[in-house]
């Protein structure tokens, strides 16, 4: 599907990953909207989107301010890409419950709402005969268990299922779902710990190629972007 002219939403549009995937849509011709949790953050969102929004995952209010900046302009849908998140570390016993309750609320609740209150614009493009697309960023620990990060692949792991029943939801009308899930990318996430410190990893991926990946991937006819589909 090629995106040329199609209104296209980025959560965390000013991350390096979901900087990077926005700055690919826009050379492409895609129409971005970039979105980041303040107004602080919303200045590193690529000078080439068309607006910017405030939208804090972890408030519902925020949540609903934000689809509904979306929806005010009238004009449907085409995509939404979900490229944010937080991360924590630590034993079960040792994250606090608050924490497990933070990290399902930013990586998956407050996704699920976001998405939810925008399908009916999404289902108004495809009544239209455009191709609008869901995108979420679901990552490896969607596909496999990580010792000490129990509360965080809970987290992301509950948002893939969440997908894949969408994906079933949306087929009338035809909306397509995608389901990424790179693994260790190196956008500094694993420094910005809500609980615990990271452990030792391995280098990670270039987020510019794991942007290219998924690019190709909305471009393309994907619904699912296994780890597999990542690796060089």
């Amino acid at each position: 599907m090629p995106v040329q002219g199609q209104r296209i939403v980025v959560v965390g549009a000013s991350g390096s990953l979901g900087s990077a995937i926005a700055d690919r849509l826009i050379q492409a011709g895609a129409v971005v909207e970039g979105t980041s949790s303040t107004s602080t953050n919303a200045e590193r969102i690529p000078a080439g989107v068309s607006e910017r929004h405030v939208l804090d995952l972890e408030d519902l209010q925020s949540v609903r301010e934000a689809s509904a900046a979306i929806l005010r302009s009238g004009e449907p849908l085409d995509g939404i890409v979900i490229a944010s998140g937080i991360v924590a570390f630590g034993t079960i016993a040792a994250t606090p419950a608050e924490v497990a309750d933070q990290l399902m609320q930013v990586n998956h609740l407050g996704p699920a709402s976001f998405i939810a209150q925008l399908l009916p614009s999404l289902t108004e493009s495809s009544t239209a005969g455009r191709s609008p697309f869901v995108a979420s960023i679901c990552g490896v620990v969607a596909e496999r268990a990580f010792p000490q990060m129990a509360a965080y692949v809970a987290s992301k792991t509950a948002h893939s299922t969440w997908l894949k029943v969408l994906r079933m939801e949306v087929r009338r009308p035809a909306v397509r779902v995608i389901d990424a899930r790179p693994g260790h990318t190196e956008t500094g996430l694993a420094g910005r710990a809500v609980f615990g410190q990271a452990p030792a990893m391995p280098t990670g991926m270039d987020p510019a190629h794991v942007a290219d990946v998924i690019v190709a991937a909305i471009e393309g006819d994907a619904t699912d972007l296994p780890s597999s589909a990542f690796e060089s």
